[in-house]
């Protein structure tokens, strides 16, 4: 297949050029096109297809570093099958599953059926993140690991395993374990208030009548999160000097959806004293674009963890992305019943879809000239494939998967959530104005956003 006449971003330069694509490969990408070399690539083109892209800007498939695609036992939430097509529809070519799952997937068997399940069920590949298993078996650890999953995932306000988070003495041996294996540890960020405590916040947050978005905020709030990345790092800093460890021995650790200034900071701090740090944080694009004083029709729709943030962070946020202080995003894609979202605020679970908002918005940003092209390409696929071993994808140059999206700038339209491919049909960004279209989304050369598309995804294994 040839894709011609597009504006191409690869190596921070937009160029009109010519991408071939064989196998599922980009087999080359040429510029400054003549007739001579067009010929050329079309002599070398088996397949006979040729597609105009008509100026419109391509760049590599998105990389999704976080989401919840549900099924098992959460299926009438979100399917593999649903779920990875609204990814596909939104040029996400790539996500990782995170391990919260009805079971959790605590064990090599249960990550194992997690696996067989999406085989020949998924729209885009798919990487897994497990959680670490009961009792901290080391065995059950290596056999996991064997299965392929990308790294471990901790909860310390939900564990799934029974295992205290807030122990300084598990966490240090979660993190040689870490330096061990060199695996990820994908870290939830938040020090669990007291049940008293919380409910003092809620009673007071009733009585005077606070907005629930803002009172969801209180009853998380931000020095909680900053006290467990301190928490984190402190152990982290222990066991590097405990075990004398060298830098390529350092425990690797993410830190999932950072939501506020104060932790930011922390994180921000840790890694300017030492390059050595294995080190990674991602911020959401909610986290980015909205806050806790956004009007909806329905509050649910907007409730998250971590929460909306007042104003201040999410523009503080905001200007270090263009400043090149945030290196990932992830959507957080966390799917619920319409049922579950209509109960009273209290009662109504945390999560709202991100797949088709994610690019919509944030690529909004930069046909307003927000941040860059450029920003934009490093965040969402460049850094995540880097950071994670995913040595195929993430850039338009010969030899990596035709991971591709073809979008265009048009007409301003609303995000309607009805028209979600996800089970979930509702958002927080409902009627957000973008003027983002997104074309053609190639994985591997074929093209997906297509409703007769078949599920051709793969697992991602050995990346570790």
């Amino acid at each position: 297949m040839i894709l011609k006449n597009g504006l191409i971003y690869s190596d921070s330069l937009l160029r009109n050029g010519v991408i071939l694509i064989l196998e599922g490969f980009i087999r080359s990408v040429i510029y400054d096109i003549t007739e001579e070399s067009l010929q050329s690539i079309r002599d070398q083109n088996t397949d006979g297809i040729e597609i105009d892209c008509e100026k419109r800007t391509i760049i590599p498939g998105i990389i999704d570093i976080h989401s919840h695609l549900r099924d098992m036992e959460q299926s009438e939430k979100e399917t593999f099958l649903t779920g990875t097509l609204a990814a596909a529809f939104s040029g996400i070519t790539t996500v990782f599953n995170m391990p919260n799952t009805k079971p959790p997937a605590i064990s090599a068997s249960q990550v194992k059926g997690w696996m067989e399940k999406a085989h020949n069920n998924i729209h885009v590949d798919v990487g897994f993140i497990a959680a670490i298993p009961r009792d901290f078996d080391f065995e059950e650890i290596i056999s996991i690991i064997d299965l392929g999953v990308v790294g471990f995932k901790i909860y310390p306000l939900n564990s799934l395993n029974g295992i205290d988070w807030t122990d300084h003495l598990n966490i240090q041996k979660l993190l040689s374990t870490s330096s061990k294996l060199q695996v990820p540890i994908f870290i939830h960020p938040d020090w669990p208030l007291n049940a008293e405590e919380k409910e003092k916040i809620f009673q007071k947050g009733v009585e005077e009548k606070l907005p629930f978005l803002k009172l969801h905020n209180k009853l998380y709030p931000t020095y909680m999160e900053a006290k467990y990345v301190n928490f984190i790092l402190e152990n982290y800093y222990k066991v590097v000097v405990d075990l004398d460890l060298i830098p390529e021995d350092y425990p690797i650790i993410h830190f999932c959806h950072i939501s506020c200034r104060d932790s930011h900071s922390l994180i921000k701090k840790a890694l300017s004293t030492s390059k050595f740090l294995k080190i990674t944080f991602e911020i959401t694009p909610h986290h980015l674009l909205l806050n806790d004083s956004i009007r909806i029709e329905n509050p649910n729709y907007a409730k998250v963890l971590p929460p909306l943030r007042d104003e201040t962070h999410a523009s503080y946020l905001f200007q270090e992305l263009k400043q090149g202080n945030v290196k990932l995003l992830g959507t957080d894609h966390a799917p619920h019943t319409s049922e579950e979202k209509n109960k009273v605020f209290h009662d109504a679970p945390s999560g709202f879809p991100g797949f088709e908002s994610y690019p919509f918005v944030v690529l909004d940003q930069v046909s307003k000239n927000e941040i860059s092209l450029e920003t934009f390409v490093k965040i969402t696929s460049e850094n995540p494939a880097k950071t994670f071993k995913l040595n195929n994808k993430g850039f338009i140059k010969a030899g990596y998967d035709a991971d591709l999206i073809i979008v265009d700038r048009g007409d301003v339209y609303p995000i309607e959530s009805k028209k979600f491919k996800s089970k979930a049909k509702f958002s927080p960004y409902q009627n957000y104005q973008t003027s983002v279209h997104i074309w053609k989304v190639f994985l591997r050369g074929i093209e997906v956003n297509i409703d007769e598309s078949n599920p051709m995804g793969n697992i991602i294994k050995g990346v570790i």
